[in-house]
């Protein structure tokens, strides 16, 4: 067959495809024998099939397997019947598929060089199906029978598909030994693709052993290795998408399904997988009722497949779709979780644990059987995993109203912060959040009863757990130059006035960011242990002032105050009844911030009865206090409260953070100001306040650039930028102050060595965050903390400009007098008296942290 044998024809069909199209092609075009012939059309069948074009690939398979049975070389047709089971899998018909494949392991000689491979093809399917111990079993006795015939070239394809099915089962050891047995096999100069197949398998046991970062850095190589060979691959899009739906990018998720090939479509078994991983990521992203639509359909393809497995991990999503629309069915849960009760798999984890939530209700002693055995995997797998099957114990343990619950909890607590620890982005980092939420509730529930030491100690274990430590930029001059992008993109953006083309920028921008974020998202943690603070150091680091800690248990808000070491739990209100006198506030201050009439008096009284109750007559007059609320709460107005308008009041995510923040010392005595541009009082505040400050530093103009501001910045004593700012609630890790060359992002914040002890933010809404999962939070001013600032003045709401200027010269005054942020802004308060846009504007300001 022009200078090569049949075998090596089909191994070229893998390697190099367009030169086994044109030899087959020139092969059918001789004058070939019915041998040759059914090689050729089986290689195009193969060629076609990668390519997408299954209904054309079956064509020649079966033009191959009538070549074959005409030649009477059983051998031969087993070989073709193998390729064309297969085939018919991929294009949907399992069970077709199987009876092939059955036929060509049978119809193989016993000891012939085609009967592993037709066990390997049959194992494949059977892999696909769901069939995993039959798949095992196949792949035994192809591995065999490949080393007894030397073929070192199958005996790797088969070690390489019986680790996959072993990552399957969860046998990670096993799976990595012959994954590696597999890659000394191959040759990569002659199987690329296959040494790409290997080392994707290598990623998967790292993302389910917990390790994220290192599985998206593996993945994006193998996308380039991919793209490089013309391959899509879709098995990499579906496994990225699940790994971006770990890591808590829902919507990047969905992105990266919604890009698959179009070709994918075509292919149902590829569109019915396609559509199920969209389902999951579409329920993470916050849309269930897309999510069951696409679960629902998924399914309808994997029953036409034979796919009993799949459709099984459709039915996880949908129910779980069902259950968030408030459509939830105790006897579906019952079924799907019985369904899978010889299953080891985290789906399986997942379906036990919702039947148990299901009925905890109303049968609590069969609720108590069905999260045992979710509960059984906590001891082993990734630290996600392990979090995910303590709660199920906790849950167990509480619906059968036995002790311990807290000690499960805060095991789970323990696996989140492991799975934390190895995340080096902080989006991700607080995105963990999102898997803790319910482990959190359960911890408040029951600490409740044990006394405010304990509610305190509890709530503050899932608190902004994201800002423990520091977390630095990862240095890649690629990711450089993409900042540089953005910022300038940023710059033309602010600039642009042609709507369609303020579009285009928009997009390409978007385009930058979330290939930055990715960046970030493969980069990996630096470890450590999250501490947090014990009572006693909290007492000691609060001296005169007193502890606000508000914590929400089951919708109701309680506040702990914390005075002179004694400890008082006090029941405040509904929370949803905190929320809506926090957004009543805010409108208020909005209206008065733009000269309106509005009666701040009674909005503060409102709102001190819906955030403190009772607690507000355990503050002693004049004392300053510190207020931890939940994540929700962080940017309310507390200075408009009429028993904190006139003291000291500072903000902090955490009980922790604030003993972090107070324990901090200034690296310097510097002070540094910078000025962005197009200001409308052209940073009337900041020469004023310069002078001030004995040798302050000063960047005004085309000197305040990015660069420039981080390079003053970095250990100074005090920092102050007068900028224009935005905050970006769908990428808040982009919000940002915008200087001279364009934006200075919370990215940036995490170049800081050493940011700044205390710093003043005067631009709107620069103190506000985007909250994750209840607990956590992004924004420029949390990241600041995170990375080490002890105090923040920030502004929580749109400010009026030139009024502005009047707090910061209050403010500043205060500084130098030595006093706090917290104090500092109290006296802007008080020097408002009876100017309302003057006192809308100071109250509108809130002190984070401690200095």
């Amino acid at each position: 067959m022009l200078g090569q044998s049949g075998d090596e024809l089909l191994d070229l069909a893998i390697a190099e495809p367009d030169e086994a199209w044109s030899v087959a092609h020139a092969v059918i075009a001789g004058e070939a024998d019915v041998t040759a012939l059914s090689y050729a059309h089986q290689t195009l069948g193969i060629v076609l099939r990668e390519r997408g074009d299954v209904d054309l690939a079956l064509t020649h398979l079966r033009v191959a397997r009538r070549c074959a049975e005409r030649a009477s070389d059983e051998d031969r047709l087993a070989d073709v019947r193998a390729t064309l089971g297969g085939t018919l899998a991929v294009r949907g018909r399992t069970a077709a598929g199987l009876r092939e494949l059955d036929a060509a392991v049978s119809g193989a000689r016993a000891r012939g060089p085609v009967r592993p491979k037709a066990q390997l093809r049959r194992a494949n399917v059977l892999a696909m199906a769901g069939h995993h111990d039959r798949a095992l079993t196949d792949l035994r006795d192809a591995v065999r029978g490949f080393r007894r015939s030397g073929d070192q070239l199958w005996e790797a394809r088969a070690l390489n598909l019986r680790a996959f099915v072993r990552i399957l089962r969860g046998e990670f050891a096993d799976a990595t030994g012959d994954l590696h047995e597999a890659e000394s096999l191959f040759r990569p100069g002659d199987q690329p693709f296959e040494v790409l197949d290997v080392r994707h398998n290598l990623a998967l046991i790292s993302f389910f052993e917990g390790d994220v970062p290192a599985t998206l850095s593996a993945m994006t190589e193998l996308a380039s290795a991919y793209a490089e060979l013309g391959d899509p691959h879709l098995e990499l899009t579906l496994d990225r998408a699940r790994v971006l739906l770990v890591a808590g990018l829902a919507q990047e998720a969905v992105d990266v399904i919604e890009s698959a090939p179009t070709w994918a479509q075509s292919r149902p078994r590829a569109r019915a997988e396609l559509l199920v991983m969209r389902a999951a990521a579409r329920l993470g992203a916050g849309q269930p009722e897309q999510a069951l639509e696409d679960a629902r359909a998924s399914r309808r393809l994997f029953l036409r497949q034979d796919r009993a497995w799949w459709c099984t991990r459709a039915d996880v999503v949908a129910l779980q779709a069902r259950i968030e629309l408030g459509r939830g069915s105790r006897r579906a849960a019952v079924a799907l979780a019985d369904s899978l009760a010889d299953d080891a798999t985290e789906d399986a984890v997942l379906a036990h644990l919702l039947a148990g939530r299901e009925l905890a209700r109303t049968d609590p002693a069969a609720a108590s059987a069905y999260l045992s055995r979710a509960a059984a995997g906590r001891h082993r797998g990734s630290p996600l995993s392990r979090a995910t099957a303590w709660l199920a114990r906790a849950l167990e343990l509480e619906v059968g109203g036995r002790p311990r619950v807290l000690d499960a909890v805060g095991r789970g607590l323990d696996a989140l912060a492991e799975h934390r620890a190895s995340l080096g982005s902080p989006e991700l980092r607080a995105l963990t959040a999102l898997h803790g939420s319910d482990l959190a509730t359960l911890a408040v529930r029951h600490a409740l009863p044990r006394g405010p030491r304990a509610l305190v100690r509890w709530s503050d274990r899932a608190r902004a757990a994201s800002l423990s430590q520091p977390v630095p930029a990862p240095q890649d001059a690629v990711i450089d130059g993409l900042l540089a992008t953005i910022r300038g993109l940023s710059h033309r953006i602010t600039d642009e006035e042609d709507p369609a083309e303020l579009q285009v920028l928009v997009r390409e921008r978007a385009q930058h960011e979330r290939t930055v974020r990715l960046a970030w998202a493969a980069t990996p943690g630096a470890g450590g242990r999250d501490t947090s603070v014990t009572d006693g150091e909290l007492v000691a680091h609060l001296g005169d002032r007193v502890l606000v800690q508000l914590v929400d248990v089951d919708g109701t808000l309680h506040a702990v105050v914390v005075r002179d070491g004694r400890w008082r739990r006090i029941e405040v209100g509904a929370s949803a009844r905190a929320a809506k006198a926090v957004d009543a506030a805010m409108y208020g201050l909005r209206t008065a911030t733009r000269g309106r009439p509005v009666d701040l008096a009674v909005l503060g009284r409102r709102l001190e009865t819906a955030l403190l109750g009772d607690a507000a007559r355990l503050l002693p007059a004049g004392r300053p206090v510190v207020v931890s609320p939940p994540a929700a709460l962080l940017a309310a107005p507390w200075g408009l409260l009429p028993v904190l308008l006139d003291r000291p009041v500072a903000l902090t995510p955490s009980a922790t953070a604030w003993v972090r923040a107070a324990s901090a010392e200034p690296r310097s005595a510097r002070a540094v100001f910078v000025v962005g541009p197009d200001l409308p009082t052209g940073g009337g505040e900041v020469a004023p306040v310069v002078r001030m400050h004995d040798g302050a530093a000063l960047l005004a103009d085309h000197s305040a650039t990015v660069a420039a501001a981080l390079a003053a910045l970095d250990g100074a004593a005090l920092g102050h930028i007068a900028a224009h700012g935005s905050f970006r609630a769908e990428t808040p890790m982009f919000s940002s102050l915008h200087l001279a060359d364009g934006a200075m992002t919370v990215d940036d914040v995490h170049r800081l060595a050493h940011p700044p002890h205390r710093i003043v933010l005067p631009a709107c809404r620069s103190g506000v965050v985007a909250q994750v999962g209840g607990q956590d939070m992004i924004g420029f001013a949390a990241a600041l903390l995170g990375q080490g600032t002890a105090g923040v003045l920030a502004s929580i709401a749109d400010v009026d400009d030139a009024a502005t200027v009047a707090v910061m010269l209050d403010v500043h005054a205060a500084l130098v007098a030595g006093r706090r942020l917290d104090e500092a802004l109290r006296d802007a308060r008080l020097a408002a008296g009876s100017d309302p846009v003057r006192l809308a504007t100071a109250v509108a300001f809130v002190a984070l942290g401690a200095a």
